[in-house]
């Protein structure tokens, strides 16, 4: 069975999202789908100028514009925003010729409304059935800024809702999402199936700790959700001599740069490569995830968190609904209350005073072997896939 994956985001980046993707795409080979895949403007190839390339053996189409374009976090102008969106003309007419020139099966649209309506009018047009898999309430972003933004949120969120309507089969990535999508009027009806964050336990490799003292760490996106700028206050306030590695960047390097300055112990080691994110793990013991409580960090599991357990990583997260979905407090990491400095501090305190830390990793371990894992849900993307081909 060939399935067109539709990515707004994709390998060579390196994110949640992309990681996700990868893995998806991965584990369906290994179950015998076939997948390919067409990626937006703004996703580069690995390669400059390559329409076409291939990656782990999976055809990669890319229609990159080449024109400033390039998916990032941060908020690109109105202007851009507008061309950007214009850009879908162009993006459709190259997903229907890619899908009749492969003929695939199935239409998988992933994350946005860009992918779902370039999807749609494909769907439509060859008779092919669609899933859009939802992976977060991204549009809410824009929510609280000015009421310029206020009146964007409110026509993406129209869009998106509209473009989940028009889906065969909706895919949201948790529980808390589901119920969020299932609370607007549109969707009540709507077939929404679960399809869990997890990870390739195949790339998992397990190193031995040699450490005397217990490192702390974070792992992904220096965005202000993550709350690191109360973690870093926390670390200061303590004056502990464990370290705090944090990897990655983001719009708020600059900013936490700053406020940790003139504290050695807290070490901005900067972007790791997807290949080499292993060496990260082997540095540090107890990953913190100081999420702060949003509408979006209660719908959204993070991957990174996932990806910890299945290291063998301690886990200290705040009780957003994302990560209550993934931790039981004391059993499968440790939950404190988001935004607290005061319970943060004491969280990172029992860690470092506790001796029975193996039980909780070995605990949240044996949940990510069993119910998290890719190859278990590339089997529920078939039958999926089987289910919209015969028409169910």
């Amino acid at each position: 069975m060939k399935v067109l994956h539709i990515l707004y985001q994709s390998l060579p980046n390196i994110s949640g999202s992309s990681i996700r993707s990868r893995d998806i795409l991965n584990n369906q080979i290994k179950i015998g789908l076939k997948p390919i895949v067409i990626t937006s403007p703004f996703q580069n190839p690995k390669r400059v100028g390559d329409s076409v390339e291939e990656i782990d053996g999976i055809k990669y189409y890319r229609t990159f514009s080449n024109n400033n374009e390039l998916v990032k976090e941060n908020q690109s102008s109105f202007f851009i925003q507008i061309k950007k969106f214009f850009r879908i003309i162009s993006f459709t007419i190259k997903v229907y010729r890619i899908a009749k020139k492969e003929q695939v099966d199935v239409i998988h649209a992933h994350a946005m409304f860009f992918c779902v309506i370039a999807g749609k009018i494909t769907s439509f047009s060859l008779n092919k059935p669609l899933l859009y898999e939802v992976r977060s309430l991204w549009e809410e972003r824009y929510k609280k800024k000015n009421i310029f933004n206020y009146l964007i949120f409110s026509f993406v969120t129209f869009l998106e809702t509209f473009c989940m309507f028009l889906a065969n089969h909706i895919i949201a990535i948790n529980q808390n999402l589901k119920i969020e999508l299932q609370k607007r009027l549109m969707l009540r009806k709507r077939k929404i199936t679960v399809v869990e964050n997890a990870v390739d336990l195949e790339r998992i490799i397990i190193a031995k700790n040699t450490r005397s003292e217990l490192v702390f760490g974070y792992i992904g996106t220096l965005s202000p959700i993550e709350g690191l700028d109360l973690l870093i206050s926390v670390f200061k306030k303590l004056e502990i001599p464990n370290k705090l590695l944090i990897f990655g960047s983001g719009v708020e390097e600059k900013e936490l740069k700053k406020l940790s300055k003139g504290y050695s112990n807290i070490i901005f080691k900067g972007n790791i490569s997807n290949s080499e994110i292993i060496k990260a793990y082997n540095q540090i013991d107890i990953i913190v995830n100081p999420r702060k409580s949003s509408y979006l960090t209660n719908s959204v599991t993070p991957l990174k968190t996932i990806e910890a357990m299945a290291y063998k990583k301690l886990v200290i997260a705040s009780d957003v609904g994302g990560m209550k979905e993934l931790i039981k407090d004391d059993k499968t990491g440790i939950l404190f209350k988001s935004g607290d400095l005061f319970e943060l501090e004491k969280a990172l305190l029992k860690v470092i005073e506790r001796d029975d830390l193996n039980s909780i990793i070995d605990n949240a371990y044996d949940y990510i072997h069993k119910q998290r894992n890719w190859y278990h849900n590339a089997k529920l993307y078939k039958k999926l896939y089987s289910e919209l081909k015969n028409g169910k």
